[in-house]
């Protein structure tokens, strides 16, 4: 399956002088087969909450086990310097020859500033070092501490292999294993050694994602199946382009209906956080759904405490309406705008929670990857202790009719960042 992630923006810097600025981001391809990367970049000014640009990625095919710095197709010319005032989203779309559903990847939001331009091209006579005897010498006679105390060194080895004067000794380093790496750390005495540090690199993040479901055993490893109210679970025949395709339905009690869905508390939000849930609504009157980073055990316990999520349901008087929400402790945000869904419509959603966790972003896209709508949230995201959530998605339907609610095709959860433990 494909398993493609934004890794780091390369551009801008957190410092850009000012000038033309043509993004890039570095995107890797995890899984065994190659992947075409499309994308789309948009940078925002945060004082005037505005859209200053957007640009599609060069579509860039990505073999598999690589990974690419991926520009944009055109420049972005930024206005005057403005410190702390800008930051930029990538997303992207990951398609392959092998059937099943589009990877999308997204990068929260990284925040950089504008500084004035360089001082200017250097002039004709400085030269480019300042050796001693030269005519740009730089002369530390008569400098007081670290400064004055260095000596120049008359003659510089280009190397330190071992038997060269200036050869570097680390007999004394001890057993390294094959993983070892050799640093240059301080020594507590004012100078530097070197150092063998074990274990190499730390592991990234974790990548679960489940495109065959079923509910005959419960499971979908790492998610679990559950009915309410005596909903059911049924597995529907696959479509060309949805392989695995769960339908969960109600039943004759009211608030009916099922869930897929990880431990309650087997997450922390702490940044780069994403998922991506592909479904298709069939009843839209009556119906919630709560799909994303949530812990709802049952419609009769309440929208979830802790998370961030989408909800499907009547917002005035309208059936089917999305919002995107943040929870902490059940203090609640809603954005802003919202979209209002089609029965037996393929939809795919995601959510990112950027890097530091400050922002949440929000998408909506359709069958073939349009953006059809987008939002984001800043407050009520639950990052402290003991506001852990769980992930997936609920369904239910208020009447006591049976009727199927929605059609379940993929689930994905991802923590893209470095994981020390």
């Amino acid at each position: 399956m494909l398993d493609i992630r934004v890794l780091a923006y390369v551009v801008p810097l957190a410092e850009q002088v000012l000038d033309d600025i043509t993004p890039v981001i570095q995107v890797r391809n995890f899984a065994d087969e190659d992947a075409t990367i499309t994308g789309l970049i948009r940078i925002y000014r945060k004082s005037t909450d505005t859209l200053e640009y957007t640009s599609e990625l060069a579509t860039t095919i990505l073999a598999h086990g690589t990974q690419a710095n991926i520009a944009a197709l055109s420049a972005w010319s930024p206005g005057a310097p403005a410190d702390d005032d800008y930051f930029i989203l990538a997303t992207i779309l990951a398609t392959s020859f092998l059937p099943g559903p589009p990877k999308r990847g997204t990068l929260g939001a990284w925040f950089f500033d504008i500084k004035p331009g360089p001082m200017g091209i250097a002039p004709a006579a400085h030269h480019t070092t300042h050796e001693d005897g030269g005519m740009d010498e730089v002369d530390l006679t008569g400098l007081s501490g670290i400064l004055g105390d260095m000596q120049p060194v008359d003659v510089h080895a280009t190397s330190h292999q071992k038997g060269e004067p200036d050869a570097i000794e680390i007999a004394n380093l001890g057993t390294a294993e094959a993983d070892d790496t050799l640093v240059l750390a301080p020594d507590g005495a004012g100078g530097v050694e070197f150092r063998a540090e074990a274990g190499g690199a730390a592991p990234v993040g974790i990548s679960y994602e489940t495109d065959l479901l079923y509910c005959s055993d419960k499971t979908i490893d790492p998610w679990f199946f559950t009915t309410l109210a005596s909903g059911t679970g049924l597995t529907l025949a696959a479509l060309a382009n949805h392989p695995g395709i769960l339908r969960i339905s109600s039943s004759t009690s009211a608030n009916s209906g099922a869930l897929a869905r990880t431990d309650l508390a087997s997450l922390l939000i702490a940044g780069n956080e994403q998922t991506t849930i592909i479904f298709r609504p069939q009843t839209l009157a009556g119906t919630t759904i709560w799909a994303g980073f949530e812990d709802v055990v049952s419609f009769a316990s309440g929208a979830p405490s802790d998370g961030c999520y989408i909800e499907m349901a009547q917002v005035g008087g309208v059936n089917g309406v999305i919002v995107g929400k943040t929870a902490s402790n059940a203090t609640r945000s809603t954005t802003g705008t919202n979209y209002t869904l089609i029965t037996n419509t393929w939809y795919s959603l995601q959510i990112a929670v950027n890097a530091d966790a400050t922002r949440v972003d929000f998408y909506l896209y359709d069958e073939a990857g349009a953006l059809l709508w987008s939002d984001f949230l800043t407050t009520n995201i639950p990052t402290a202790a003991g506001r852990e959530t769980g992930h997936g998605l609920i369904a239910t339907n208020s009447g006591t009719t049976a009727v199927a609610l929605v059609d379940l095709d993929y689930l994905n959860i991802e923590i893209a960042r470095t994981l020390v433990r």
